[in-house]
């Protein structure tokens, strides 16, 4: 699936939690970690006069002590698991500059968490994480840090993927990715389509019968030697039908596309995949179709 996986750290643990994941991805596949900081300067005193001065000595201490992090993670990485891993120090502008790395780098998969402290500052959706996803054209693997230590283990972590789909093409984009990830981690699959709720019963027969075909001729064309069920809920929001049914069916990771036509008409990220990252605690893959 990836041969270049791209995590973004920001020299906080909780930044770090997105390495466990990469790394067992990364040790399944060969695939080859790139480990990078995107430094930012700190602002510089004032002079009484009310000038700024730069220091370029307290610039280059800063930048070493960053270069330094990084080589440690690299190192703990490799004698761990004995995952490649590349390290670079980046310069701002933050999101540009992943995503053009990301493209000059041929990387296949971001990984990282949705927030962190010091160089992707506080990266939220809505801030460096929701950016990126606008912005690049590689699908993106958020996680939600934990206040604990991180455990780098070796071992693809991911057991039963749900796939939410609304039936649009555009919805579809997420498959290649998602499966793709379900093939290294031998991860149970779960096709999910959310329909509206029905005005009778038998509008409501008729639109599960129509969605569960739907997902059945995806599950045929696409995910032989998957294990895949398919399943579909009747409810008026969408985002938090994939959360219950997340939820209650013990599914560890949640892939969908960040837009699509039809079913949930025209969802963007903000919308449906913006609620489902913030409702969960649990990894989702956001992938932009072109």
């Amino acid at each position: 699936m990836a041969a270049t996986i791209l995590v973004p750290l920001d020299s906080s643990r909780f930044g770090e939690h997105a390495l466990p994941v990469a790394v067992g991805i990364a040790r399944r596949t060969g695939a080859r970690l790139h480990l990078v900081h995107c430094f930012e300067p700190p602002l510089p005193p004032l002079y009484s006069g009310g000038g700024a001065a730069y220091d370029p000595q307290l610039d280059r201490m800063l930048r070493d002590e960053k270069a330094a992090y990084l080589a440690r993670v690299a190192d703990r990485v490799q004698r761990t698991c004995g995952v490649a891993v590349r390290t670079e120090l980046l310069s701002p502008p933050t999101v540009p500059t992943l995503v053009s790395y990301a493209s000059d780098a041929e990387v296949d998969l971001i990984v990282m968490t949705t927030h962190g402290r010091g160089g992707i500052s506080r990266a939220w959706l809505g801030s460096v994480a929701d950016a990126l996803v606008r912005r690049t054209s590689v699908p993106v693997l958020l996680l939600r840090p934990r206040d604990e230590e991180v455990v780098i283990t070796c071992e693809p972590q991911t057991s039963h993927m749900l796939i939410p789909l609304d039936g649009s093409e555009l919805s579809e984009g997420i498959l290649a990715p998602a499966i793709g990830l379900a093939q290294l981690s031998g991860a149970h699959v779960t096709l999910l389509q959310v329909i509206e709720p029905q005005q009778s019963s038998g509008d409501s027969a008729a639109a599960r019968r129509s969605a569960l075909s739907y997902l059945e001729g995806i599950a045929r064309e696409h995910m032989s030697g998957l294990e895949v069920d398919v399943a579909v809920e009747e409810h008026e929001s969408p985002a938090v039908a994939i959360l219950e049914y997340a939820a209650l069916h013990g599914a560890d990771l949640i892939a969908l596309a960040t837009h699509g036509r039809g079913g949930w008409s025209r969802v963007a990220l903000g919308s449906v995949a913006d609620k489902v990252v913030r409702g969960t605690m649990m990894p989702v893959l956001l992938y932009r179709p072109p």
